[in-house]
């Protein structure tokens, strides 16, 4: 489970973010309680799809100059998501997944390309509404 998360420049994001975390622990918390695992990954994965359309949208129509790589990044994890719910991984499987290679992955992304495409969102003054 997360308890919390980087925060960014740009509010929109951290909305974002903080509801990937809501939707993520609820997931993590199906598989330990071995209920309801593939609706909650479907939710977690329609989540993260929308919450790196939000991102590469903004990017897109701000000409933000690290579009390309940070867009790169969130296909290589959508791929990589979709791979682990195809998968045949057992419950124990799926939460080593998420607690030693999603979930780090995900604080490091914020703290990093996050944090520097939030900073010129709030440095051009991207509207927040």
């Amino acid at each position: 489970m997360i308890e919390t998360i980087p925060q960014v420049k740009f509010e929109p994001m951290n909305e974002i973010h903080n509801n990937e975390v809501k939707v993520l622990n609820e997931l993590l918390e199906a598989i330990e309680k071995n209920k309801d695992i593939e609706s909650k990954f479907d939710m977690f994965l329609d989540d993260v799809k929308n919450h790196f359309n939000f991102e590469q949208n903004l990017m897109e129509k701000y000409n933000f100059f690290a579009k390309v790589p940070h867009q790169m990044e969130h296909d290589r994890i959508i791929n990589e998501l979709e791979e682990i719910k195809n998968s045949s991984l057992n419950n124990e499987e799926l939460l080593e997944y998420f607690n030693q290679q999603f979930i780090p992955w995900l604080e490091n992304h914020i703290n990093t390309m996050d944090t520097v495409t939030g900073g010129y969102f709030d440095m051009i003054k991207v509207p927040t509404n």
